[in-house]
């Protein structure tokens, strides 16, 4: 069975389908992020960060000129390991599964996809989709729809940022 899957999903890589197996394999990735991230928010925020203040962290913020509470603190550190962690592995599975690299490649050269790739998140994640769903939000569109519509914006865009930049010249 598995080999029969296998052949198939080989033939239709070298069809006239291949860019959406390629968004399809894409959006399987992206899955596995989302679920990534969201287990590792949950294990930080309410095990690992359990009750801790930061009271460090919020005293040297302050001294910046930063107000932050310690609830304010864990949510940031907590959402960043997501994001490092969930990036992390979407670039493996990108650089394996999606956008297979013909021929060996250099660390300089995984280096520069991976950094790219954060760059791509980055944007999309951090940047344009808060920004979508304030946005959407002055509408009047309810937050919960506002952030699956700006679904539909920051998925294509990462897929086409990441086909053409971050992994550029693979098959």
């Amino acid at each position: 069975m598995k080999e029969k899957l296998q052949a198939l999903l080989a033939r239709l890589e070298n069809s006239r389908f291949a860019p959406l197996v390629q968004f399809v394999k894409f959006g399987l990735v992206g899955v596995s992020n989302t679920l990534i991230s969201y287990v590792i928010e949950m294990v930080c925020y309410y095990g690992l960060f359990r009750g801790a203040g930061f009271g460090g962290l919020v005293g040297l913020l302050g001294g910046l000129g930063i107000a932050a509470t310690g609830e304010q603190v864990k949510v940031v550190i907590t959402t960043l390991l997501a994001f490092i962690v969930s990036v992390t592995n979407s670039f493996i599975l990108n650089n394996r599964f999606v956008f297979r690299a013909e021929g060996k490649q250099t660390p300089a050269q995984i280096a520069r996809a991976y950094g790219k790739t954060v760059l791509c998140y980055a944007l999309t994640g951090i940047v344009l989709a808060p920004v979508l769903r304030l946005w959407m939000g002055g509408l009047g569109v309810p937050y919960w729809a506002a952030s699956l519509l700006s679904l539909v914006v920051t998925i294509p865009l990462n897929f086409v940022m990441n086909k053409f930049w971050a992994f550029a010249g693979r098959k």
